[in-house]
C-alpha cells in the first residue's frame, strides 16, 4: 500500500473505569493486527472511559467532539469501534463528520472481520458463508436506520411510508438469506456425501483447530506435505482444506484437515455461517488444538476456542493440546503449562522448525488407536 492511498484510522475502545491502562491498550493489540489483516495503514487509538457504551453516540457526545478534531487534523478514513455498535450510534456518529469527510465511514469490530472475511474469500462456499453473514449483521441495521431516518423525517404519511419501505426491505432481506441458505445447503450436502465416502472406505480425520494466527497452517503443511500459504496475518486461512498423513505407528493413512481459525467475542452469526466449513472438524475423530505457546494471552485464547467447540457442539470431542513455537518459551514455562493441564493430552513442537513434529504423528496413532 503506497503512501497516498494508504487508510488512515481512529480505532476506539469503551472501556469501564476500573480497567488499568494497560490492560486497555492490551485489548487493542488484537484489532490494530486485525487492521493490518485488512491492509494495514496509519491508526490513531483511543480509550474512552465509561461504564456502557453511550446509547446515542457510543462514545458520548464530549468524546465524538474530540473525535471530529482528530478526522480533520489527521485526514482519518475510518473509525473503528472495539464493540457491537447499533444502527442509530453508527448514523448519529456518520451525521456528525460527514462535514469534515464526506467519504468518512463507521465501523464496529464485526465490521471490520467481514472486510477482511470479503477480502480473502477465496471458493464459492468462503463467499456464500460471508454473504450470509454480512446479510445477518447489515440487515436489522438497513431497516433500523430506516426507522430512524422515518422518524427524523415526520410530516403528514411519511411514517407510513417509511413502515411499508421497512417491510418491504425486510421481506427482501429474509429472501436474500434463505436464497443464500439453499445454495449453502447444497453445498453443505455435498462436503457430507464426501466425509461419508470417507468414513465407508475407512478413512479416520484429524481436524486442526486453534485461535486464529496460532501457527495451525504451518503444521497441517508439515503433517500432509502441502504448500498451503502460511501468513503471519489473522484470518489467513477461511476454507476447510484437506490433506493426507500416513501413520507408520498405526499402519495407516488418515485426513487432516485445516480450518478457520477462532477469535474472541466472534458473533453466533458468524460462527453459524461458517458451519458448513467447521463440518471437517464436527465430524473428525480428532481435534488437534493448536496452541501459541509464546502468546502472553495464550489461556485467555484457549478458552475462547474450548467455549466456541463447545458452541458447536464437540467440546467433548477427543482433543490433544498442541502447544507449538516450542523454540520460544523457556524450560520454565514448559513445565508450567505441563503442570497446568495435567489432565489433558498435550505434545510441544514448532510447526516452523519441525521440532516435535515426527513425535506428534506418534501420539496421534495413539489417540486413533
Amino acid at each position: 500500500m503506497t503512501e497516498q492511498n494508504e487508510k488512515k484510522y481512529i480505532l476506539i475502545d469503551v472501556v469501564p473505569p476500573t480497567v488499568r491502562r494497560d490492560d486497555a491498550k492490551q485489548e487493542l493489540e488484537e484489532m490494530v493486527s486485525l487492521i493490518g489483516t485488512y491492509g494495514g495503514g496509519k491508526i490513531v487509538e483511543i480509550i474512552q472511559r465509561r461504564a456502557n457504551p453511550h446509547p446515542g453516540t457510543y462514545i458520548g457526545s464530549g468524546k465524538a467532539e474530540e473525535i471530529a478534531v482528530l478526522i480533520e487534523k489527521y485526514k482519518i478514513d475510518i473509525i473503528i469501534i472495539n464493540g457491537l455498535a447499533t444502527s442509530t450510534q453508527q448514523y448519529k456518529l456518520l451525521q456528525m463528520y460527514w462535514k469534515i469527510n464526506p467519504n468518512i465511514e463507521v465501523w464496529d469490530r464485526v465490521d471490520l472481520i467481514l472486510h477482511i472475511f470479503d477480502k480473502h474469500a477465496r471458493t464459492a462456499e468462503a463467499k456464500l458463508q460471508i454473504q450470509l453473514a454480512q446479510m445477518r449483521h447489515m440487515g436489522p441495521r438497513m431497516y433500523g436506520l430506516s426507522e430512524e431516518l422515518g422518524r427524523q423525517a415526520g410530516g403528514i404519511g411519511t411514517r407510513g411510508a417509511g413502515e411499508t419501505n421497512v417491510e418491504l426491505m425486510k421481506r427482501h432481506w429474509r429472501d436474500a438469506i434463505k436464497t443464500t441458505q439453499d445454495k449453502l445447503k447444497e453445498l453443505e450436502k455435498n462436503r457430507e456425501r464426501q466425509l461419508e465416502r470417507r468414513k465407508a472406505i475407512g478413512f479416520r480425520t484429524v481436524s486442526i483447530v486453534g485461535y486464529t494466527n496460532a501457527g495451525k497452517t504451518t503444521l497441517f503443511n508439515k503433517l500432509t506435505k502441502k504448500e498451503k500459504l502460511a501468513k503471519n496475518v489473522l484470518f489467513a486461512t477461511l476454507d476447510s482444506t484437506i490433506g493426507k498423513l500416513y501413520l507408520h505407528s498405526i499402519q495407516e493413512q488418515i485426513m487432516v484437515s485445516d480450518t478457520i481459525g477462532f477469535i474472541q467475542n466472534l458473533p453466533p452469526a458468524l460462527i453459524d455461517a461458517f458451519k458448513s466449513t467447521l463440518m471437517e472438524s464436527i465430524h473428525a475423530d480428532l481435534l488437534l488444538h493448536v496452541i501459541d505457546a509464546s502468546d502472553p494471552k495464550m489461556y485467555d485464547k484457549i478458552n475462547v476456542v474450548l467455549d466456541i467447540l463447545n458452541e458447536l457442539g464437540i467440546g467433548d470431542k477427543p482433543q490433544l493440546f498442541v502447544f507449538n513455537k516450542i523454540d520460544a518459551i523457556t524450560p520454565k514455562h514448559k513445565q508450567e503449562i505441563i503442570h497446568t493441564f495435567e489432565n489433558r493430552r498435550v505434545h510441544f513442537l514448532s510447526a516452523v522448525t519441525g521440532e516435535g513434529t515426527e513425535e506428534l504423528k506418534g501420539t496421534i496413532g495413539e489417540m486413533l488407536s
